[in-house]
């Protein structure tokens, strides 16, 4: 009944635990689970995930996320690790638990590590902070079920800064003379006309739009993920929706959407315009 519903309309928005919604899906139906759970230690409205109760608090998720994925599927888990409560004789450490959770989606629930991906964001929120630098950065955390998998890197491929290019046109690779054989012999390298290969830092602003949630993602972080992993059609599950902004991505994209979310959830639309372009309208409800 749930995949008529996505099928006809590509997408379905519930109200429900977002554990419990993915149960609701066919078994290995899923190619892309995306999403930021809680952080650890992070106060919200919703409730606070602490670093003491962090593994026991996601379990149910992955439980669902690994029932569900298909064979050639992935997860794709974005968040930081906050810092612990200072008191009068220890000052506020920053927490391992989002570590020790990387540890055991490989020990425990059998996943495989793709990477750890770093997201910098270029222009952070100052938190007071006095005995650390300045919080710039989070984790994505991606792992495939497979052992061997296959991603798609031309489709997330970025433009070459233009000293490679002027590298690429004028220079040539020789082999080396401290036993490294990656080359063997003079050559010339032309650059990909699709644009470098992608980095695992992914480096830009937080989100500007404006929202009533409290981590409002940029767009260009599930983009990443959607494009690497999945193909037209293909589902894409986020189980902590938050302000929408994976299912925004998703569609844009021609994937089909599953969003779960215990809070308030958005409503999408999808639309043509005179030219027969399907446009997307996010409305909160």
């Amino acid at each position: 009944m749930m995949l008529q519903e996505i099928n006809k309309h590509k997408y379905s928005v519930r109200q429900i635990d977002g554990a419990e919604g993915m149960l609701l899906l066919p078994d290995k139906s899923i190619k892309l689970v995306y999403g930021s759970p809680p952080y650890p230690n992070a106060e919200r409205e919703y409730g606070v995930w602490r670093s003491s109760e962090y593994i026991e608090k996601i379990t149910p998720f992955l439980d669902a996320a690994c029932r569900k994925l298909r064979d050639d599927g992935f997860i794709v888990i974005n968040v930081k690790a906050n810092r612990e409560k200072s008191t009068a004789k220890v000052a506020s450490k920053r927490s391992l638990v989002i570590e020790k959770l990387a540890i055991e989606m490989e020990e425990t629930w059998g996943l495989h590590c793709v990477d750890i991906e770093i997201w910098i964001k270029e222009n952070p929120a100052p938190t007071g902070l006095r005995v650390a630098c300045q919080d710039a950065y989070e984790q994505n955390l991606w792992f495939s079920k497979s052992p061997k998998w296959s991603i798609n890197l031309d489709a997330i491929r970025r433009p070459y800064e233009s000293h490679s290019v002027q590298t690429y046109e004028s220079y040539e690779y020789k082999p080396r003379s401290n036993g490294n054989t990656y080359v063997r012999k003079n050559k010339r390298i032309a650059p990909n006309p699709l644009g470098a290969l992608p980095k695992n830092i992914i480096s830009g602003g937080v989100s500007a739009r404006i929202d009533d949630h409290p981590a409002t993602q940029p767009l260009y972080l599930p983009e990443k993920y959607i494009k690497a992993t999945t193909e037209e059609n293909d589902l894409v599950v986020d189980p902590w929706m938050g302000s929408g902004t994976t299912g925004y991505a998703a569609l844009s994209l021609g994937r089909r959407l599953v969003y779960r979310e215990i809070g308030t959830v958005p409503e999408f639309r999808l639309e043509e315009n005179i030219g027969g372009e399907t446009i997307i309208k996010m409305i909160r409800i």
